[in-house]
């Protein structure tokens, strides 16, 4: 399976990489510096250099591919006072892939953290789907981003032969 996966040099990309590789599928990083594009060809992936800003060059990856796996983030940005800002260029990416993906049986799959549930209690995949009233409220770049995971499971009502899929990454659930 050829596979294209964003932030695949980044701390959950770089654990999914050498499992796909290792397993026998073709998998393409998305790169945007010579640091991850090196670490990437060293893991036995084929690189795609570009940013979350390149919708096109996204869009034409994804088409390329048997499956997209969406794990990048602007975090440089979203840290420093630009949180807005990256979960807005997530959201779009995201967007850019559906289109992509659109009346195929591809499957996509992003990771989000989870923002906004209850703390005191483990999460489970049924968490998220509407407000908590025990969570604080999400406003700005947070609810952006609660907004992008539900837009991909949209897709799959919308569109079943799709299969999206939103992880929740075992750090994040280990966090509640």
């Amino acid at each position: 399976m050829r596979v294209f996966i964003t932030g695949a040099s980044g701390w959950i990309g770089s654990a999914v990489v050498p499992e796909l590789t290792g397993a026998g599928h073709q998998v393409t990083g998305l790169a945007r510096s010579d640091a991850p594009a090196a670490a990437l060809t060293a893991a036995g992936a084929q690189v795609h250099r570009g940013t979350l800003d390149d919708l096109d060059g996204l869009r034409n990856a994804a088409a390329a591919s048997d499956g997209v796996i969406h794990l990048a983030f602007k975090h440089d940005i979203a840290f420093s006072g630009g949180f807005q800002d990256a979960a807005d260029a997530d959201r779009r990416a995201i967007e850019a892939f559906g289109q992509a993906l659109a009346g195929s049986d591809r499957p996509f799959v992003i990771a989000s953290g989870t923002l906004g549930l209850a703390p005191g209690r483990v999460a489970t995949e049924r968490d998220g789907n509407g407000p908590d009233p025990a969570a604080t409220p999400l406003i700005g770049g947070a609810a952006t981003r609660r907004g992008s995971a539900q837009m991909t499971l949209c897709l799959a009502v919308l569109a079943p032969e799709h299969k999206p899929h939103v992880l929740l990454p075992e750090p994040h659930r280990a966090l509640l």
